[in-house]
């Protein structure tokens, strides 16, 4: 290993704690498909209450990377997961607050995938004897 290689736990919490910001990121910044009018660019359909759910929960997972807590990240993905399949599964109904794009759910239920797995990789794995 080179010198500027990290190395044990630090390292793990950095990779871990790198990941998650840029996936956090990705949430917060995909709240931006609702200001998209121009059908081109506009990839996913996002309402207005999705666009909440994806800045409240990407600064959530942005907060427990920041505050070292992957526990809150579990909890961002995990709510992710929740909305995103109550809105697939509820495809042929409009209620009120889950109402919107199918799109939008399954762009949910991917970066909730993200948040989860990433907490699952954040412990170190246990040495081997």
């Amino acid at each position: 290993m080179s010198a500027g290689t990290p190395t044990g736990t630090a390292a793990t919490s950095a990779i871990w704690r790198t990941r998650g910001l840029i996936v956090a990121g990705f949430t917060a910044l995909s709240s931006l498909f609702s200001l998209l009018h121009y059908t081109p660019l506009q990839f996913v359909s996002v309402n207005l209450v999705q666009a909440l759910v994806l800045v409240v929960l990407g600064a959530l997972a942005a907060l427990g990377c920041a505050l070292r807590m992957p526990a809150l990240l579990l909890a961002a993905g995990t709510i992710l997961i929740v909305v995103g399949l109550v809105r697939l599964v509820t495809y042929a109904a409009t209620i009120g607050i889950i109402s919107g794009s199918v799109n939008a759910a399954a762009l949910m239920t991917g970066l909730g995938t993200a948040l989860t797995a990433i907490w699952i990789t954040s412990r170190p794995m246990p040495k081997r004897s």
